[in-house]
């Protein structure tokens, strides 16, 4: 269990607090024991001070059988000697002398002193110290405690599953049920966290819905507009306007790659695929020949969606052979470090800057809408993979570390 655990601080409070009223009882216990022996004490002696008190010849012999009579007390000489064999439970002192208590067969005896002629005084009345009472209410105290415990851990458990579903839902996946019939606050968080998700879902769909649509209604003109070109006479103006037609043709083809990579970031279907193979059809999206890129790739494996991998290989590759001076691009690997390396200046700006989209790592780059590299990272975060960049001896270098 997490240490850290909600559940884990309340129960150790719970056996704090066991341990705390477990000590408080055992006072009581031990009180209530000495409050009710001091009790019978105080009776007793009240019997040893009439004995005494006929001894001393303060009381006449019918005085002393009343006082007897009105404390339930019996003279049962005949069962001394079974009771004296029994160890004494307690001694009474009065007068400088001292009366003995026994016990046996719930009642309580007590036996004068020789001075006072030794006689047996039963107690018919007698009560025994019980203060078990005390323990039952104990016990009554720890299944309320332990009832309290367990209600509680149960209201607190749909945390965990609040969890999980976050954590499900932070991963990318939409169809998600949060909503709870309980009338406390975690559900109460429930449910307003599964109204954010309902929102947040028709706010995504709206938006797949809208690029969708308006790259489908911009492809239309577009195409249109290049074919019109074809039958006009080569000018300034012919030319101005293909290069728009061609630059609202890539901007319309990467906002559907950014559409299509994020609308499916819960389909991952993450593979053991050879590197070479994702190169090889990174190559073809590009139109390129697989010889044209050099390596040193081997047979290494990686663990991932085939499809995305070959769109991360194809925008570095692209990118690669953009800003570099020769047009060449070199795939290093070097443990779990992929490098794509190129010649060429330095970019202007850190990579933070260059993930972002709609921003350019060369500004005098035309054919770029700096989409590239978002795409990249966006499809690499999501395999729990990272990239990095580095400049040296003239070498761009665009580091995938597996």
């Amino acid at each position: 269990m997490n240490r850290h655990s909600i559940l884990l601080r309340i129960g150790v409070l719970f056996l704090i607090a066991f341990a705390i009223i477990t000590i408080l009882f055992k006072f009581m216990y031990d009180y209530e024991f000495l409050s009710v022996n001091e009790k019978l004490k105080a009776h007793y002696h009240k019997v040893a001070r009439f004995v005494m008190q006929r001894h001393v010849g303060m009381d006449t012999d019918e005085k002393f059988f009343q006082n007897l009579k009105s404390k339930h007390i019996k003279i049962v000489d005949n069962e001394k000697e079974n009771i004296i064999k029994n160890e004494e439970i307690d001694s009474i002192s009065c007068g400088m002398l001292y009366f003995n208590l026994y016990e046996k067969d719930g009642y309580r005896y007590m036996l004068t002193p020789e001075k006072t002629g030794s006689m047996l005084l039963k107690d018919m009345n007698t009560k025994p110290i019980n203060v078990y009472y005390m323990w039952w209410l104990y016990g009554a105290f720890v299944i309320v405690q332990f009832a309290l415990f367990i209600s509680i851990a149960i209201s607190i458990y749909p945390l965990k599953h609040l969890q999980i579903q976050i954590r499900r839902f932070g991963e990318g996946e939409m169809n998600l049920s949060l909503s709870s019939n309980g009338k406390d606050e975690i559900a109460e968080v429930s449910n307003e966290f599964d109204k954010a998700v309902r929102k947040i879902k028709e706010m995504m769909t709206s938006r797949t819905i809208f690029l969708r649509n308006i790259t489908h209604e911009l492809k239309t003109p577009i195409t249109k507009g290049q074919l019109s070109l074809e039958f006009l006479e080569a000018s300034r103006t012919k030319e101005i306007l293909t290069n728009i037609f061609i630059r609202l043709n890539l901007l319309t083809r990467e906002f559907l790659q950014i559409e299509n990579i994020t609308a499916c970031d819960c389909q991952i279907n993450k593979k053991n695929y050879h590197l070479i193979d994702i190169l090889d059809n990174a190559t073809d999206l590009l139109f390129l020949e697989p010889q044209s890129i050099k390596h040193n790739l081997s047979n290494r494996t990686i663990n991932a969606d085939f499809d995305l991998m070959s769109i991360v290989f194809k925008n570095l590759i692209d990118n690669g052979i953009k800003y570099s001076t020769d047009s060449n691009i070199y795939l290093e690997l070097d443990g779990d470090n992929l490098s794509f390396c190129s010649k060429g200046d330095a970019m202007e700006h850190d990579l933070d800057y260059c993930i972002q989209p709609f921003t350019k790592c060369d500004m005098n780059m035309e054919d770029s809408f700096g989409l590239g590299l978002y795409i990249v990272y966006y499809i690499l975060e999501k395999h729990d993979f990272s990239l990095s960049y580095k400049y040296e001896n003239g070498i761009n270098s665009f580091i995938i570390h597996l």
